[in-house]
């Protein structure tokens, strides 16, 4: 339902990206596999960026393929860590409260925007179909789940029935998105 609810929103792709060697993504990430929806996101509108703002990470195999995002785990885990190691709110903890791929369980980074906000799944389910959404808000030093997956998660960003939407979308005076790459790392044009 969430898959179709999204399509409803985003409309219909002007292409169709390259389709992604998904198959191949456990032997890179130690057995882990990409959430359904996440992978139908991706072989549909390709990596995107949502009201110019927010991207949602794609797979590209001229930027390491699936090994991309442990440097997007390394890049997320360094900006998460310097909050909290010099946190601006008397209430933030010293330490996240998740840890980071590979720990088991740990976060993996699917998305964020220019200030520092990162989308994550909690990867501790064996089923990567139930992975919550963690949401990270750097200027209010604040963790945030979400307990739908991906396509639920964009639905209710978009809609604003997400409480935090305003803090990681851009201005609705952008076009509500564009395609930005598939896996040949091909670049995009906004689609209306």
């Amino acid at each position: 339902m969430t898959v179709e609810r999204l399509a409803g929103l985003l409309g219909a792709p002007d292409r169709r990206p390259a389709q992604v060697p998904w198959e191949d993504s456990a032997a890179v990430l130690d057995g882990l596999r990409f959430p359904a929806d996440y992978r139908w996101l991706v072989d549909t509108y390709g990596e995107i960026r949502i009201r110019s703002d927010f991207g949602i990470y794609g797979p590209q195999r001229d930027r390491g393929g699936f090994a991309a995002f442990r440097a997007y785990t390394a890049d997320a885990y360094e900006q998460v860590e310097l909050t909290h190691e010099e946190p601006r709110f008397p209430e933030t903890p010293d330490r996240p409260p998740y840890e980071m791929l590979p720990e088991p369980g740990g976060l993996l980074p699917w998305g964020g925007d220019n200030r520092g906000n990162y989308v994550f799944w909690l990867t501790a389910d064996p089923d990567q179909d139930r992975w919550p959404v963690v949401v990270w808000i750097q200027d209010l030093e604040l963790w945030d789940v979400f307990p739908g997956g991906t396509t639920a998660f964009l639905a209710a960003l978009i809609t604003g029935e997400y409480h935090l939407s305003r803090e990681l979308l851009g201005s609705d005076s952008h076009p509500l998105w564009e395609f930005e790459a598939d896996w040949n790392g091909r670049g995009g044009r906004p689609v209306a």
